[in-house]
């Protein structure tokens, strides 16, 4: 679990650059999903949604890197 060579490194940077080209749709579910709340829940729902996001963006790509 050598997450910290140069070539996982790279690997790594480059599954992130294609993912956050990906994640915009993430955005609009979000944006979807919060719409619909009133105002005082949906900047929480905004937050955790994107908190949540990230996170599973992050371990997704990790994933994906040792898979490499």
């Amino acid at each position: 679990m050598d997450f910290f060579t140069p070539e996982a490194l790279t690997a790594l940077l480059g599954v992130i650059g294609i993912d956050l080209v990906l994640a915009g749709d993430n955005a609009i579910v979000i944006g979807m999903a919060a719409a619909g709340l009133p105002k005082d829940q949906r900047a929480k729902a905004i937050l955790i949604g994107v908190i949540a996001a990230t996170v599973l963006r992050i371990i997704f790509a990790l994933a994906a890197t040792k898979l490499m």
